[in-house]
C-alpha cells in the first residue's frame, strides 16, 4: 500500500476527498471550518457529531428489539404449531453472511496495520535524517571547539617567539587570529544547528507509535475474531436448534451489536479526521504534533517550499564559510610557520588544526546532504502516502465491515429471539398436552365414574345391553316425576329380569341387579359403553 517515494509530488487520495466533503456541522446545525484543527473544540464537536450518528441508530436499534423483545415475551395467545426450519435457515444463512463481514474487518485491520507499519518505516528514516543532523553538528562543534582549543594554544605560545621578520610574523599572526575567529563561528554555527534539535526525539516516538500500533492492531485482531466467534457458534445453535444455546448467544449478539455500533461511531470520527489531515499533512504535522520545533522549519522541510530562507540553512551556509576561512588560514600557518621557528611543537599542533578541520569538513558534507529539504520531503511523502492512501483505505473498509456487521447482528437478535420464544412457547404447549385429559384433581370438572368391576371377571351379554338401553330409552321419554328416592331395578321373583323403575330422592336412576344378581350395577356399565363409544 501506499506510494514507494521516488516522486515527491503529494495530492490527497480520492478516498480521502470523498470523506473531506461530507458536512461537518456543529450542535446548532450550521456548517463549520473542515481544516484538521485536533484543538480547536468546535472542529472536534463536528467530529462528534458525525461519530454520534451510528451511535443515535444504536440507540434507535435497542429501542426496537426491547420493544420487539416485551411484546413476544408478554404475547400468551396460543398459536397452531409450526415447523422453524425457515427461521433456522434464515439464522443460518445471517451467521453466515456475517462471518463474511467479520472477514472484510478482519482484512482491514491488518491492511491497516500494514499500511502503518509502511508509515512507521518511512518516519524511521526522518529520524535517522535527524539524528544525523545532530550527530554531524556534534561532531563540527567539537572539531572546530573543544578540540581545536589545544593546538591554537600551542601554536600562539610558538608564535610568542622574537623573530627577525616582522612582517612575516604580522601575516602569520593575522592568519593565526582569522584561524580562531574562524574556528569559534564554525562551532557556533554548529551549535545552533544542534540546539533547535536537542529537544527532538523523533526515533523515540516512532517506537512508542510502534508500540501504539501494535496495541491496535492486537486489540483490533481480537474484536473481530471474538464476532467471528460470535458467528460461529450462532450457526452450530442454529444447526443444533439448543434453546439454552439459542438464549445465552441472543445475548452474545446482542453484545457484538453494541460493539459493532460503538466501533462504527469511533471508525467514522476517526476516518472523517484522518481525511482532513490527508489533505494537507505537511501543514498538519507542523502545526499540532508535538515536536516542539518552529512550526516554519518544519513546514519547510516536509513542504520543501523555498519561499525564504530557512534557519538551519543558514547556519550551515554560516558554519561552511567559517571552514573555508579556518583552511585558509591554516594553509598560510603551514606554509610559513615552519620558515620562521624552529618550535617542535609547532608540527604537532599544525597537524592537530588539519585533521580537526578535514574532519570538520566531512561533518559539513553530511550535514549539507541531511539538510537538504527535498531528502526529508520524500522520506515525509513516503510515510504521507502510506497512510493516506493505504490507511485510510483499511480504515474506511473497517467502517464499512462493522456498519454491515451491525445490521447483520440486530437482523440475528430479532431472529434468534424470535426462534428462541418460538421454541419455549412449544414446550410449554407441548407439556400441557402431555397433561391427562381427564383430570380428576380439579374443582367442577366433569368426572365420568369408574365402572365397577363385572359380576364372575365377564361383562353382560350384547342382547341384556341392548334391552337396557331400550328401557332408559323409553324411561327418558316419559314425563318426569317429582318422587323422591330412585328408580331401581329390582329383582323378578320368578321371572327372566322385568324392570321395576322407582324414583329416587335425588332424581338419579340407578339401575339395581336383576335376575338374581346375574347383572352388576347396569347404569355405570351404560356409561361406560357410552364413554367408549365417545372415544
Amino acid at each position: 500500500m501506499g506510494a514507494s517515494g521516488v516522486s515527491d509530488e503529494y495530492s490527497p487520495p480520492r478516498l480521502a476527498r470523498l470523506l473531506h466533503s461530507l458536512p461537518h456541522i456543529n450542535v446548532t446545525l450550521h456548517r463549520v471550518n473542515d481544516t484538521f484543527a485536533p484543538n480547536s473544540p468546535i472542529y472536534l464537536e463536528s467530529l462528534g457529531i458525525l461519530g454520534s450518528i451510528p451511535g443515535a441508530w444504536l440507540i434507535l436499534t435497542l429501542t426496537v428489539l426491547l420493544i420487539y423483545l416485551l411484546t413476544r415475551c408478554c404475547d400468551r395467545k396460543q398459536r397452531p404449531p409450526r415447523s422453524i426450519t425457515a427461521l433456522k435457515i434464515t439464522l443460518m444463512i445471517l451467521s453466515v453472511l456475517c462471518c463474511g463481514a467479520i472477514g472484510v474487518g478482519l482484512f482491514g485491520n491488518d491492511d491497516l496495520h500494514n499500511a502503518m507499519l509502511q508509515s512507521i518505516q518511512a518516519g524511521n528514516q526522518l529520524a535517522a535524517l535527524v539524528n544525523t543532523v545532530k550527530n554531524q553538528s556534534s561532531i563540527l562543534e567539537e572539531a572546530m571547539g573543544s578540540r581545536a582549543r589545544a593546538p591554537l594554544a600551542r601554536l600562539a605560545d610558538a608564535l610568542d617567539a622574537p623573530v627577525a621578520n616582522q612582517t612575516a610574523l604580522g601575516t602569520l599572526l593575522r592568519a593565526l587570529s582569522a584561524l580562531r575567529n574562524n574556528a569559534s563561528a564554525a562551532a557556533s554555527a554548529a551549535d545552533n544547528l544542534r540546539r533547535p534539535l536537542a529537544a527532538l526525539s523523533l526515533d523515540a516516538f516512532m517506537k512508542r507509535l510502534w508500540v501504539w500500533e501494535a496495541a491496535r492492531w492486537a486489540g483490533g485482531m481480537a474484536g473481530w475474531c471474538c464476532g467471528g466467534a460470535v458467528c460461529v457458534a450462532l450457526l452450530a445453535a442454529a444447526a443444533r436448534r439448543s434453546r439454552r444455546a439459542l438464549l445465552m448467544l441472543c445475548v452474545c449478539a446482542l453484545g457484538a451489536l453494541v460493539a459493532c455500533w460503538g466501533a462504527s461511531a469511533a471508525l467514522s470520527a476517526g476516518a472523517v479526521a484522518a481525511a482532513d489531515a490527508c489533505q494537507d499533512p505537511a501543514r498538519a504535522l507542523a502545526l499540532h504534533a508535538p515536536h516542539g520545533l518552529p512550526v516554519d522549519m518544519v513546514h519547510y522541510y516536509l513542504s520543501c517550499k523555498v519561499s525564504r530562507e530557512n534557519v538551519l540553512t543558514a547556519e550551515l551556509r554560516n558554519a561552511q564559510r567559517a571552514v573555508v576561512a579556518v583552511r585558509q588560514a591554516l594553509a598560510i600557518l603551514s606554509r610559513g610557520a615552519p620558515q620562521l621557528f624552529n618550535d617542535p611543537g609547532l608540527q604537532p599542533a599544525l597537524g592537530a588544526l588539519g585533521a580537526g578541520t578535514g574532519e570538520a569538513e566531512r561533518a559539513l558534507v553530511s550535514l549539507s546532504g541531511a539538510l537538504e529539504c527535498r531528502t526529508a520531503r520524500a522520506y515525509f511523502v513516503a510515510a504521507a502516502r502510506a497512510a493516506c492512501d493505504g490507511g485510510l483505505q483499511a480504515l474506511s473498509l473497517q467502517l464499512l465491515a462493522a456498519i454491515i456487521a451491525g445490521f447483520l447482528f440486530t437482523a440475528i437478535v430479532l431472529v434468534d429471539s424470535h426462534a428462541w420464544i418460538y421454541i419455549n412457547t412449544k414446550r410449554s404447549v407441548s407439556v400441557e398436552e402431555q397433561a391427562p385429559f381427564l383430570s380428576t384433581g380439579s374443582a367442577g370438572s366433569r368426572t365420568l365414574p369408574r365402572p365397577a368391576p363385572f359380576p364372575n371377571g365377564k361383562p353382560p351379554s350384547y342382547s341384556a345391553a341392548v334391552q337396557l338401553m331400550d328401557l332408559a330409552d323409553r324411561d327418558r321419554d316419559r314425563p318426569r316425576s317429582r318422587m323422591s328416592g330412585s328408580a331401581t331395578l329390582g329383582r323378578a321373583g320368578s321371572g327372566t329380569g322385568a324392570a321395576a323403575a322407582l324414583a329416587a330422592p335425588g332424581g338419579s336412576h340407578t339401575l339395581g341387579r336383576a335376575h338374581n344378581g346375574k347383572y352388576a350395577t347396569l347404569s355405570k356399565q351404560c356409561k361406560t359403553l357410552e364413554s367408549n363409544d365417545f372415544y
